[in-house]
């Protein structure tokens, strides 16, 4: 078996011959899996790895890293050999009927869970401080050239500005990560898939509804036909809270199964987020029907209202981040833009 590979080196070596130099097979675990090869058809390291003595990544990196390119060196030795000598190398390799040129960038984003939370804690709370002090501007201070406008669009209470487009960007953050730990587990075959998946649904629906306000557009209907007023003036945390308790003990079986440094962070994410959106909605909604809308007071409710939101979100990405660096062991996402073209024989 070893003469045999040993007399291929000089040619193609085979892939059993660098994992034996590599150290990751035996030779005899090599011959076991030829002979699985030559009744079952499959490649040789798809057999490796269903017998458990290779990892697929490691086939992966082999291949990509090492195997393939000494092979295409090899072949562009040879045919240089039977070229012309007084070539250069780069002329050699352009004349080279096989070697396919590419230009390869790679563009890589690393995010640390810590580094993340922090810099999203300072900008919320820049966020936060900027729209109480435009607040305050509006209400006690004489006016002044943008006083309006950057109040405005500073307001963490108003749609379609700054604070909101940070708001539906987090919450669609947290659903592009919650739909990568679904298709790692799927990929896994964990029985918790579709607990992952639905939070990704339901964190894209928070982000539309952030983005247009769909929830607001049913506080009047909802006043009118259930005659709310008070704590629930805001009349939509009645069916806003009917949602949560379902999305509660529909998950509470997968909340309970995640590990114990997860689960902390999902339920203290939920209570801070729903104790802002519903907790503070309740406050703001008695507060209003008395004295109305338009006082500091009201800013100042909204506003802890908003903080409370966004830092259940902030506080959820980071148990996200925190699971994937952990229980996931890591995730690399590279963007690589790549181009390429291979040169015909003539």
């Amino acid at each position: 078996m070893i003469s045999k590979i040993e007399a291929q080196s000089e040619s193609v070596k085979p892939l059993g011959a660098y994992l034996i130099e590599a150290g990751m097979i035996t030779p005899e675990q090599l011959e076991v899996a030829l002979k699985k090869q030559s009744y079952c058809k499959k490649r040789l390291g798809t057999i490796l790895v269903d017998c458990g003595w290779v990892k697929q990544q490691t086939i992966e990196y082999l291949m990509e890293k090492i195997v393939l390119p000494h092979r295409t060196a090899n072949r562009w030795a040879k045919e240089s050999q039977k070229g012309d000598t007084n070539l250069t190398a780069v002329e050699q390799i352009n004349n080279y009927p096989y070697i396919t040129r590419s230009s390869t960038k790679k563009l890589i984003f690393s995010l640390s869970p810590e580094k993340t939370t922090r810099f999203l804690v300072f900008l919320v709370s820049g966020l936060v401080v900027c729209s109480l002090f435009f607040q305050f501007c509006i209400y006690y201070l004489p006016d002044f050239p943008l006083r309006d406008t950057l109040a405005s669009i500073s307001n963490v209470d108003v749609e379609q500005n700054i604070p909101t487009l940070y708001s539906w960007s987090a919450l669609l953050f947290c659903a592009m990560l919650l739909a990568i730990v679904a298709k790692i587990k799927q990929v896994a075959g964990d029985r918790h898939v579709n607990y992952w998946k639905a939070l990704a649904i339901i964190f894209v629906y928070l982000a539309l509804d952030e983005a247009i306000a769909i929830h607001e557009k049913f506080i009047e209907p909802l006043r009118s036909s259930l005659n709310t007023s008070g704590f629930l003036y805001y009349a939509w945390v009645i069916p806003g809270a009917i949602f949560a308790f379902a999305v509660f003990l529909g998950f509470l079986k997968f909340i309970n199964a995640l590990p114990p440094k997860t689960k902390r962070l999902f339920l203290t994410a939920g209570a801070v987020f729903i104790g802002g959106a519903m907790g503070m909605e309740l406050l703001s909604g008695a507060y209003t029907e008395l004295y109305t809308n338009n006082n500091f007071i009201t800013s100042i409710l909204t506003s802890i209202e908003e903080f409370m939101e966004m830092m259940g979100i902030v506080i959820f990405i980071y148990a996200l981040l925190s699971y994937i660096s952990s229980d996931l062991k890591g995730l690399n996402l590279n963007i690589k833009i790549l181009s390429s073209k291979t040169y015909p024989s003539s």
